[in-house]
């Protein structure tokens, strides 16, 4: 009799998880809101949404758009914080950077993709900046550094440019990326 009790409440538990758990996916699917138009797509999500990009800035950027098998980021800042003392270190310039591949691997999710399919890497870092003293050799290794914690090989090609600014008068250097991840999942890396 105790058992039988015993199963009736495991069984009555784990109904109650069961539909709490699809409550929650339903309500994390009525919050997603795609755009679509001429095979691009942008998709907005709770954890992504589209006051917290650049889309319904003055500017109506995408924060990331797919275009058939590929994703387009739009360029992310890593630097200094608005009330952080500067130069940063290497340190702080390394947990902005990690804190920036999060950022993009939320918006790569939107998009159904992922950092593993990174195929193509674009960096613009500030020369002779006041945000940090790190030269751009070093700004480079501790991006790869990263990179390397979500990614697999191949690696993606990379190009790292020297500029003059950024639109953010403390970033230290903006990161874009291009992703291949085929529509609907034909082909999804490993």
């Amino acid at each position: 009799m105790r058992e039988e009790n015993d199963m009736k409440k495991s069984l009555a538990a784990a109904i109650i998880l069961l539909l709490s758990a699809t409550a929650i996916a339903d309500e994390m699917e009525s919050t997603k809101r795609v755009i679509e138009s001429g095979g691009r797509s942008v998709t907005f999500t709770a954890d992504v949404p589209s006051n917290r990009t650049g889309y319904d800035s003055p500017w109506h950027y995408a924060h990331a758009i797919r275009a058939g098998d590929f994703v387009y980021i739009s360029g992310v800042i890593i630097g200094a914080r608005h009330d952080e003392e500067i130069p940063i270190s290497k340190e702080r310039f390394r947990e902005e950077t990690e804190s920036v591949f999060q950022i993009i691997e939320r918006y790569l999710t939107t998009a159904d993709a992922s950092l593993k399919d990174v195929v193509k890497i674009n960096t613009f870092h500030v020369l002779d900046g006041k945000s940090t003293d790190l030269r751009i050799d070093e700004q480079a290794l501790v991006i790869a550094e990263t990179r390397d914690k979500y990614g697999v090989e191949p690696h993606p090609a990379w190009t790292a440019v020297g500029t003059t600014g950024l639109f953010s008068p403390r970033g230290i250097v903006e990161i874009e990326m291009v992703v291949y991840s085929p529509a609907h999942g034909t082909s999804k890396s490993m």
